[in-house]
């Protein structure tokens, strides 16, 4: 008898309460559902990253493209064959599997801020919606900040406006290097510089070119004449030419690239001796302009 209640006892005190069954099933469906959720994170976060690659992809192929369509419009520009390209005209090149749609401006018809009189300027200004005073304030500007001599940023007679209002420096007797350096003039506001820099450009060293000129440039020079008695010297043909290639890419998956480059070009198109140096590039996604 009392072996037998021994071995009664021994079986309830291993017996499996159904309370604790219930609450162990709870623990493993949630460790499934916990291991589902840490599953989905990681293949959603894989597929991001996968996602993220491949645009980086198909935009350094567009970025690639569009440089290589820069490329080639240089030589067609310099092309001695008798296939030279005009300037001015649009171009539609297939590289590394984008479409590229190139478009070459001729600056030959705006005006040179580091050539062009104050007068001029002035006048351009105006057109542009500006009062006498002020357009004639910024002209004098953009002429002393090329024209003063080496160390004019230290003679207080030049620096002082500068001084006065809130900027560290003053005109530094050297040539415009780009159109973004007129931001830094005493007076330019970013709507004038939006509003007049579609018209303006370097190194074209003349007078611009009335037959390639937009209508503001042609209002321009007829103001000044009538203003200021200006008579601009003929254009010389044999003269540098100024233009900006455009480059807009589209490649895989719709990636958008495009690159903007300023150009010289010395002597006329004659040849592959056609001498050409880039002033300025700009570089980024296409914004539709």
């Amino acid at each position: 008898m009392r072996h037998w209640l021994a071995k009664a006892r021994r079986r309830l005190a291993f017996r499996p309460v159904e309370g604790d069954r219930g609450f162990a099933l709870l623990i493993v469906l949630w460790s499934l559902v916990l291991l589902a959720l840490m599953l989905a994170i990681v293949t959603s976060g894989g597929r991001a990253d996968l996602a993220r690659a491949s645009a980086l992809r198909d935009s350094a192929q567009s970025e690639a493209a569009a440089e290589a369509a820069v490329q080639e419009t240089i030589w067609n520009l310099l092309d001695g064959n008798g296939d030279t390209w005009p300037i001015g005209g649009f171009h539609r090149l297939r590289e590394a599997g984008a479409v590229v749609d190139v478009q070459i401006i001729d600056d030959r018809g705006k005006v040179d801020i580091n050539q062009s009189p104050p007068a001029l300027m002035t006048a351009l200004f105006s057109v542009l919606g500006m009062d006498h005073d002020h357009a004639t304030d910024l002209g004098q500007e953009i002429l002393d900040w090329h024209s003063q001599g080496p160390g004019a940023d230290n003679d207080p007679s030049v620096s002082a406006p500068y001084r006065e209002a809130g900027l560290g420096y003053g005109p530094p007797g050297e040539q415009f290097q780009s159109l973004e350096e007129l931001r830094l003039l005493r007076g330019m506001t970013p709507q004038i510089y939006q509003a007049a820099k579609p018209f303006l450009t370097l190194t074209l060293e003349q007078a611009p070119w009335v037959d390639f000129a937009p209508p503001e440039v042609v209002a321009a020079i007829a103001l000044a004449g009538k203003q200021s008695k200006l008579v601009l010297d003929p254009a010389d043909k044999r003269g540098p030419q100024v233009m900006w290639i455009i480059a807009r890419a589209q490649g895989p998956g719709n990636a958008r690239f495009v690159q903007r480059v300023f150009m010289r070009f010395d002597g006329t198109l004659s040849g592959p001796g056609w001498k050409y140096r880039v002033l300025g590039r700009e570089v980024g996604e296409d914004d539709g302009r």
